[in-house]
């Protein structure tokens, strides 16, 4: 229970077994992933019921993210892959009955792709493998002239950099998908491709007219995004630094700038961030990493982002175990020799609250091997804990609220215990849970323990910090 920084992995045809599943928890995964772009219904509720399994039988907090598929552009099927050179005219087609006029032709899941596009303009595929610029546009299709030569298969993704789109926030699969998430209880809804605070507001709006307790998580993938990057940071729980499409959407060398810009408004808002795609990609295949992801990983974690994602390297790749036991090992080194913060001294201490627990971690801070304890119902006090960094002190956050116990396991340094509270008795609580921390061998007699609730007195709302001894 020592690592702050957490790890989030996708479960897929590698990772779906019991077995397997199990193991990845064991090794270090606090967070689940279930990418809808690839999933079944079926399958969903399958390798659910084993995550819930496998984390009660480790006795540990595990929470689930479903990744919404989202409004992307794709093109339509092809024969066969089309060996493209540069020069070559692709069409695109945006109405059922328009004929085809150009050799390589095929459809689009968009049809105002027309309206959003000028000529001139230039069309990513398969993320930018393949580039062509707009020659002819019109409401039946878009002609365009290949730049860079590829090979271009069926169902292949569109990015646009630099074009405003009309995509809804949600598409109809992603209404059945999200009922199923609400059904079976998932933690955490990921929107692809967010582009506002109204499409995340969208969202949590309906979560919460169907009762479920789920946080919406938004994915920053491309430009407009960026643009409204505070107003969609504030409106949701957090941020989910997609790379792949940014790396698409926007000029390559700027990529580890907004990255770094994420992280610092996130950081002065208050709002959870992960970072994802490709932390271990060469790990698919092998079972090493290659010396510039470890150089990757090592830059997230001194950045402080509150978690760290997996994506094919666990879905499909072939050391899925492996991935994550190096990922928890590599971060472990890390936060030992960079334990500081780099950008929670900035984030405005907006409230009477923020600076009481701004003041409970200058205390931690300043006592050699303490640990801070929070008694929370909703888990306020747990985030806010979270998003100030403590220096060293871990955080054990205790609530009686499983849906606050799992949605605390993506905040940085927290680790969740459920737990009973005694009404009207504060003290019992306390030691109930100083109790439970001794038996699981985390804090030892005469351990220095600052403790920060707001929620050990029943009637009174009361701020408290204490310090004591374990």
């Amino acid at each position: 229970m020592t690592r702050k920084t957490k790890i989030l992995c996708t479960l897929g045809p590698a990772t779906q077994t019991p077995e397997v599943i199990r193991e990845l928890i064991a090794k270090g995964a606090d967070i689940i992933r279930l990418n809808m772009s690839h999933a079944s219904h079926d399958w969903v509720r399958t390798v659910y019921a084993r995550v819930r399994e496998a984390a009660t039988s480790l006795d540990k907090e595990v929470s689930v993210l479903m990744d919404l598929t989202g409004p992307s552009i794709r093109t339509g099927d092809v024969p066969e892959p089309w060996q493209l050179l540069a020069g070559d005219k692709v069409e695109f087609l945006l109405k059922a009955d328009a004929k085809p006029t150009q050799k390589y032709c095929t459809t689009v899941n968009y049809p105002d792709l027309g309206r959003d596009l000028k000529k001139a303009d230039t069309i990513y595929v398969d993320g930018g493998m393949i580039q062509i610029r707009v020659t002819e546009l019109s409401q039946f299709r878009v002609v365009g002239e290949v730049l860079t030569p590829g090979e271009m298969k069926s169902r292949r993704h569109i990015n646009l950099p630099g074009v405003p789109v009309r995509l809804p926030p949600l598409t109809q699969k992603d209404y059945v998908d999200l009922d199923l998430g609400v059904e079976l209880g998932v933690d955490f809804f990921a929107l692809s491709f967010a582009r506002e605070p109204g499409h995340v507001q969208h969202v949590q709006l309906l979560l919460e007219q169907k009762g479920s307790k789920a946080r919406v998580i938004a994915k920053v993938e491309n430009q407009q995004a960026l643009e409204n990057l505070d107003a969609l940071v504030e409106a949701s729980a957090g941020i989910m630094v997609a790379r792949g499409d940014l790396g698409s959407e926007c000029p390559l060398e700027d990529l580890p700038i907004i990255q770094r810009r994420i992280v610092e408004r996130c950081s002065y808002h208050g709002r959870k961030v992960i970072v994802a795609t490709q932390m271990l990609e060469s790990m698919i295949e092998n079972p090493v990493p290659t010396r510039a992801e470890v150089t990757d990983i090592f830059n997230a974690v001194i950045e402080q982002v509150d978690c760290v994602m997996l994506s094919g390297e666990t879905s499909v790749g072939r050391y899925p175990v492996r991935c994550v036991e190096l990922l928890d090992k590599v971060i472990q080194r890390i936060e030992k020799q960079y334990p500081a913060g780099r950008f929670a001294s900035d984030a405005p201490l907006k409230t009477n609250k923020h600076k009481t627990v701004k003041s409970a971690i200058v205390l931690a801070n300043s006592i050699p091997g303490s640990k801070l304890l929070v008694f929370t119902l909703r888990g306020v006090m747990a985030h806010l804990l979270a998003h100030q960094r403590p220096e060293f002190a871990p955080i054990y956050a205790f609530t009686p609220h499983e849906h606050v116990s799992r949605t605390l396991t993506t905040a940085r340094g927290v680790h969740p215990l459920l737990m009973d509270f005694s009404p009207g008795n504060p003290d019992a609580t306390v030691r109930n849970a100083i109790r439970l921390l001794r038996e699981r061998g985390v804090v030892k007699a005469g351990d220095p323990i600052v403790i920060l609730s707001d929620a050990l007195y029943n009637d009174t709302n009361v701020d408290a910090i204490l310090l004591m001894e374990a």
